[in-house]
């Protein structure tokens, strides 16, 4: 069985979330490396996302991206939440050996229980713990 590996806010590159209400997209340098990825890992992808049409206008960026298909990532393994807390929560229940996420606060309050993460910021990360890693991308960090 492959690993579980849980990627987080850095697949569809928003600005802010209420654009998301209209349109999202998926960064094309993003695609091939988790296509690459899907290969030899079991992922799953988290959003945060304010009503369900931003949960629709997600899930169509990744279609649209081409990531539903040749045995990419699967629909069931898209999930959606409305806050941080509930990323942390969604993320601690599925026991991941690996997690990668944009915010360092949720990095911060996992770093106890999940055995590696990626804090994707361009920002240093400060103090991290020990099992955080750090990049400005997550392309930069698997190249």
């Amino acid at each position: 069985m492959h690993p579980s590996i849980i990627f987080l806010l850095t697949i569809c590159y928003l600005s802010f979330m209420s654009l998301m209400q209209n349109h999202a997209t998926v960064k094309p340098s993003v695609v091939e490396l988790l296509l690459e990825i899907s290969k030899y890992c079991d992922f799953y992808l988290m959003e945060t996302v304010l009503d369900d049409k931003s949960e629709e206008n997600a899930l169509m960026a990744l279609e649209n991206a081409g990531l539903f298909k040749s045995g990419g990532l699967m629909k069931e393994k898209v999930l959606f939440c409305s806050s941080e807390v509930g990323r942390t929560s969604f993320v601690r229940q599925l026991e991941s050996d690996f997690h990668i996420d944009a915010s360092l606060e949720i990095i911060s309050q996992l770093s106890r229980f999940i055995r590696c993460q990626l804090f994707v910021s361009s920002m240093e990360g400060g103090q991290l713990a020990a099992n955080v890693f750090n990049s400005p991308s997550l392309e930069q960090f698997f190249s």
